[in-house]
């Protein structure tokens, strides 16, 4: 049977395969949607893991996390210093890591902190970082590279590097007048990390001393550094700051306490409730996607059905030859039937194989822009679930035609 209804659907190439493919592209748009709005948000969801709160100035949530954890956009302002380590001396907080943003190097943002900010910041399943090669810096004129840095820059330790005044939105004028030497570079994370560039905040400070109002007034190769007070390298402001509690139960009055904070306009903003306002906007996008891939598969349902009902009247001869080779007329309602399926089949396998390459493009993509390494599955009980729908759908909808060949070739059969 399946030689004869392959003969039989390549006498009619250019219509079988018009449907084939509409309904094909229907379920790659379909599950493509859905398996990289899954991956990202599970992506994301990695990049960051043992941080109870992220202090900041009073903003949006997300804006904060976005800037903070996934280096997107820029920061909207600072908070000072003298405010960050009162609440540092707070009775309920275990640890407290200070950030500050706004410079770069090749594309690749620079974040300055403190040494300890490679022992509390974890990822997944609150894994440590770790260093492929080399140290944490523990000098203000050293810094730690992400593995992707290091990779795509060729740097190494011992490597020198100068920093840019601004951010990668914004770049401004290098700071050439002082570098830094790389004394680690961090293990693959698939998280922002591994395209981040980490120097000690005092450095950081240093190669500001010449700034003013994002103008470089005067260079360093003009002071004696040795001179310098000994407070002088101590940041007045900071960009945000993680923070680890000793008791999450705390988490929510911690929260409240520090947006009443008298003297700063600040907030501590938790991770994961920030990314549920992001996830809540993205599947009411990706539910208006999924509404119009079921609209397309049902278009190219009915006309799968149309199909096989216009081409009954041309296939009368087929039809007669069949018979007259013995074919019953239950027989011959089975091809249709099976017509269907097979349609239904070569769509699903080629959807199988797009959907996978397109997968691995959005993968690939989503790394070099944001860090993260979303995984991907390769057939989801999910999917699996829709291919049998499809296959079911269409094989309930070739019923028509089919009843129409059985009655047809029955009364031919009896007269």
């Amino acid at each position: 049977m399946l030689s004869l209804l392959l003969k039989s659907m390549r006498s009619r190439i250019i219509p079988t395969s018009l449907v084939t493919i509409s309904l094909m592209a229907s379920m790659v748009l379909l599950l493509s949607i859905e398996r990289i709005q899954q991956g990202t948000e599970e992506g994301f969801n990695q990049s960051i893991s043992g941080v109870d709160a992220i202090i900041g100035p009073r903003s949006s949530s997300l804006e904060l996390v976005l800037y903070t954890v996934f280096h997107l956009g820029r920061p909207t302002n600072n908070i000072t210093t003298k405010t960050i380590n009162e609440i540092k001396l707070r009775s309920d907080i275990s640890w407290l890591v200070p950030i500050a943003l706004g410079d770069s190097h090749t594309g690749f943002r620079v974040v300055a902190t403190q040494p300890n900010y490679f022992e509390h910041i974890k990822y997944g399943n609150s894994q440590s970082l770790t260093f492929m090669n080399g140290v944490a810096f523990s000098e203000l004129s050293e810094a730690v590279l992400g593995s992707d840095v290091a990779e795509r820059l060729n740097y190494k330790v011992g490597s020198e590097i100068q920093v840019t005044h601004g951010s990668v939105e914004s770049i401004g004028s290098k700071h050439d007048d002082f570098s830094f030497t790389v004394t680690g570079v961090l293990n693959k994370t698939g998280t922002p990390i591994d395209q981040a560039i980490f120097l000690d905040l005092k450095g950081y400070e240093l190669l500001h001393l010449g700034w003013m109002s994002g103008k470089k007034i005067f260079s360093l190769d003009d002071i004696d550094l040795s001179s310098l007070p000994a407070d002088a390298l101590e940041p007045k402001t900071v960009t945000a700051a993680f923070v680890g509690l000793k008791s999450k139960i705390t988490l929510f009055n911690f929260s409240k306490s520090i947006r009443e904070y008298p003297k700063e306009a600040i907030s501590a903003v938790i991770p994961g409730l920030a990314l549920s306002e992001l996830w809540s906007i993205v599947r009411l996008v990706d539910k208006g996607f999924q509404l119009l891939s079921w609209i397309i598969i049902t278009i190219s349902l009915i006309a799968m059905v149309t199909l096989i009902i216009a081409s009954l009247d041309n296939r009368k001869q087929e039809m007669t030859i069949y018979r007259a080779n013995g074919a019953s007329p239950k027989f011959l309602a089975i091809m249709v039937i099976c017509e269907s399926l097979v349609i239904g089949l070569i769509a699903i396998i080629g959807a199988i194989i797009l959907v996978t390459i397109v997968t691995y493009f959005a993968a690939t993509q989503l790394n070099l822009a944001l860090g993260i390494s979303p995984s991907f599955r390769w057939i989801s009980i999910d999917e699996i679930k829709v291919f049998s729908f499809i296959l079911l759908a269409g094989a309930l909808s070739s019923l028509i035609p089919a009843i129409m060949v059985f009655r047809k070739n029955l009364h031919q059969t009896l007269s």
